[in-house]
Parts: C-alpha cells; sequence; structure tokens
C-alpha cells in the first residue's frame, strides 16, 4: 500500500522477514463476494474505530469488513476495508502476539484511504480471475460463482436496496426482508443525502419512530423565521481551495476558518453561536440522530435537538449543523454519530470554529507539547468546549505538524 506492505511477515521458524506469503485466492474471492454489498457501503464500524474500541473487532460486524475473517486454515493480514464516502479507509495492524501453532506472524501497521470505484474494480476484477482459472480447471458450481452470478444480476434497484441495507448493517439477502418496506419508505420521504446520513446512524428497529420524528421536525422547521445573521453569512462565503490530496477534516478546518474570517473574528475569541443557529430541545427517537436541522426559505437554521446533554456537547453538536447551512445547504439535514466523510468535515468543522489550533497555540504559548491537562480544560472553558475537542485539536493539528 504505497510503500507499506501489508504482507510484510516475519518467518518464526528462521526469524526472517519477507514481504509476501503463499496462499490460495479462493478464500478471498469467496469472502469478498459474500460481502460485497457491506464492503461497498457499511460504514458504521468506522464508529468503533474512531473510539479505539479494538474488542469489537472481533463481532460479526467487524468480521465482514476483516480480511482476516476469510479464513480457510489460512492465516490472512489483520486488514480492515470500510467505505468512506468516495474513499475506502484500509487499516492493517500488526500480530502483537506468537503462536505456537503459526508458522508466520504480520509485521506491517498502517492504513490508506484510496479510491472507492478503483477499489470494487480491483475486487472484481479479483473474483473474475479466480472464476476464470476454476472454469479453465473444469471446476464449476462453487459457491463463489453462485454468489458472484446473484450479485451481478442484480438489477439497478434491487442493487440499491442491497446498499441501502448494507448501510444499516443489513445483509440484504439474509436480515433485510423484516425492514423492507420501511426502507422504500425512507427512500421515498428523505431525499439526496439525508437518505444515506439517515441509513448510516439509525438503528433498523427505530426506523419507523424515527421516520415520524424527522415528519415532525420538518413541520417545526418550516414555520421558522430565526437566526437570520447565518443567512447574511452564508452568502458572504465562498469555498476555500482545495488540493486533491484534502482529507475530510482538513476542508472541515479550512471552512471554520473562512467562517471566522469573513466575521474578522480572532482566532482567541469565542465563537458566539446564537446569532446564526437557534437549538430547540425534543427528544429523538433513535440515539444515533443527535440533531435534525434546516432551514425555511430565506431564513437561518434551526435545529431539534436531543435534550440533556452537556452545553459544550449541544455547542458543538449546533455548530456541526451549522456546517451543513453554511456549506452544503438542503432543507433538512441530519447530525448524526457515523463517522462517514460527511460527518467527519462537519466535526472537524466545528471543532475550529469553536475552538481553532491558532488561538489555543496562543494560550499555550506556542508550546504545546508541554500541554498539561490544566492548560487543556483552561483553554476549554475559554472556548466553552469540552476538553476533548482542545486535545483533539492539538493532537490533530498542533501536534500533527
Amino acid at each position: 500500500m504505497g510503500s507499506e506492505d501489508v504482507t510484510l511477515v516475519e518467518d518464526l521458524s528462521s526469524g526472517s522477514s519477507r514481504r509476501s506469503i503463499y496462499c490460495p485466492l479462493y478464500p478471498i474471492a469467496e469472502w469478498l463476494a459474500y460481502n460485497w454489498w457491506f464492503l461497498r457501503a457499511d460504514a458504521r464500524p468506522a464508529r468503533a474505530l474512531a473510539i479505539d474500541a479494538r474488542g469489537r473487532f472481533e463481532t460479526p460486524e467487524f468480521q465482514r469488513h476483516s480480511l482476516r475473517a476469510s479464513g480457510d486454515g489460512f492465516l490472512w493480514p489483520d486488514l480492515l476495508i470500510i467505505p468512506d464516502g468516495r474513499q475506502t479507509h484500509l487499516i492493517w495492524h500488526e500480530d502483537r502476539r506468537v503462536s505456537s501453532q503459526r508458522s508466520i506472524r504480520f509485521l506491517g501497521r498502517g492504513e490508506a484511504y484510496l479510491d472507492r470505484e478503483a477499489v470494487e474494480r480491483e475486487f472484481a476484477r479479483l473474483i473474475s480471475a479466480v472464476l476464470t482459472r476454476l472454469a479453465e480447471m473444469g471446476i464449476t458450481g462453487t459457491p463463489l460463482e453462485k454468489e458472484w452470478a446473484e450479485i451481478q444480476r442484480a438489477e439497478p434497484e434491487e442493487a440499491e436496496f442491497c446498499i441501502a441495507a448494507a448501510r444499516l448493517g443489513l445483509d440484504p439477502y439474509a436480515e433485510a426482508e423484516p425492514y423492507e418496506q420501511l426502507i422504500l419508505q425512507a427512500s421515498e420521504d428523505l431525499q439526496g443525502q439525508l437518505f444515506g446520513d439517515f441509513l448510516d446512524a439509525v438503528e433498523p428497529a427505530s426506523m419507523g419512530k424515527a421516520l415520524e420524528w424527522l415528519h415532525r421536525a420538518r413541520a417545526e422547521i418550516a414555520s421558522s423565521r430565526q437566526a437570520m445573521d447565518a443567512l447574511e453569512l452564508r452568502n458572504e462565503l465562498r469555498m476555500p481551495p482545495t488540493s486533491p490530496g484534502d482529507r475530510s477534516w482538513q476542508r472541515g478546518w479550512n471552512q471554520a476558518r473562512a467562517v471566522r474570517q469573513v466575521l474578522g473574528l480572532p482566532d482567541g475569541d469565542a465563537f458566539v453561536l446564537d446569532p446564526y443557529i437557534v437549538g430547540l430541545d425534543r427528544r429523538a427517537a433513535d440515539r444515533g440522530l443527535q440533531a435534525v436541522a434546516g432551514a425555511a426559505e430565506d431564513s437561518g437554521p434551526l435545529a431539534i435537538i436531543q435534550p440533556d446533554r452537556p452545553a459544550t456537547s449541544r455547542r458543538f453538536t449546533l455548530a456541526r449543523a451549522l456546517w451543513h447551512y453554511l456549506w452544503e445547504p438542503e432543507p433538512i439535514f441530519i447530525v448524526t454519530t457515523a463517522y462517514t466523510e460527511r460527518q467527519k468535515v462537519e466535526r472537524a468543522f466545528a471543532a475550529e470554529l469553536l475552538a481553532p489550533a491558532g488561538g489555543i497555540s496562543e494560550l499555550l504559548g506556542n508550546a504545546p507539547e508541554a500541554a498539561l491537562p490544566d492548560d487543556l480544560e483552561a483553554i476549554a472553558d475559554r472556548f466553552d468546549v469540552s476538553p476533548m475537542v482542545v486535545k483533539h485539536q492539538l493532537e490533530n493539528q498542533l501536534l500533527a505538524v
């Protein structure tokens, strides 16, 4: 993967290392086919990755994304494959423990973001190559051949349903049938990015009540005439320049800096949200939906937000919602617990808007590496955010330079 070797291994008998492994491709091809829709659309494991919940990596939900689960008696790399918007996120880990039952252990550790469509083409090419080789040997009717044929036969509408089910964390062929009508209802009621964001976050069993919650929220948003300063601000903003290699969080940071620049707000000053977005407490039907927001025509945004949240968490959620209004305006949008590409942009935007890295650096006296927990708490109080936001800004921007 670039200059990194996912298959770098140590031969335990000789102590030497090599950059390749010797194994049949059929188990990988079969695993790819059986998990095809999850590898294309299921971004839910990214939530556990965000909090480094390694204990969950052995659950069935993760096995659908773990190359090691292809098994068949072989030791495969500990490689996770997770879709992330227009990209595919690959994460691989070394084997920390040595087993007497294994002849090798993997040494590599790293991650990479690759173009999603290119990754899918390579997966399809590998599956086709394995099937061609089997056919040349007179071997037909394998589980791989049957599974891949079913995927290839899927009409556009069926493929869309399979992708929607996978985004819910459901196997389209084995688990999605009880939720078929709710998925179809959601596809009719929710348009554009709203539909995808909804699927990435909501629990399947909560879909019906969640759709009702969104319907009620829409009515309140449609009659709102508040936060008019946001309308003027949006009209003055210009999209910051981007580079092909920019990550989602870099876009969020740059967009937050553009907002502060237009407002003439120094990095050391706290951002006052009230003129630009209004929050209204309403309990959501699903814990994955943190807020639904939007704006009536010629109005600023109103966010229907979960009540009983800490003040700093509420501010952060409202700032995430403000990103939608300013940079990707849609009549209705949601803020969720998902960690998809869009959610990463909005989280980075909220962090930089509320607690700019430049302001944190100034308050630390340009010595971020010497920051103490008490320093982070004092800065968090200054910007009215949680210490965790300041910590992330410190690690992701000031110490990452």
